[in-house]
């Protein structure tokens, strides 16, 4: 069974969002940004991954039907 690319937007998503608080974390720690003004990029880039996710064709064949025969046509 092949994944498509939608599966794999999907399994990433969680690591990336992980990966964003964990930066926005860090720019607070440095004091750069505090967090309470940076935590709308998580929504940000979550739509973004959504939004790509559905963007993506889905290239899977169809389930053949055994019912069909070969030629497609009853």
């Amino acid at each position: 069974m092949r994944a498509s690319s939608g599966d794999l937007i999907r399994a990433a998503r969680g690591p990336i969002l992980l990966i964003v608080l964990g930066l926005l974390f860090v720019a607070e720690y440095w004091g750069q940004v505090p967090f309470y003004k940076t935590w709308p990029a998580l929504l940000i880039v979550y739509g973004l991954l959504l939004l790509l996710e559905h963007l993506v064709p889905d290239h899977r064949t169809p389930a053949s039907d055994s019912r069909t025969p070969a030629g497609g046509s009853l």
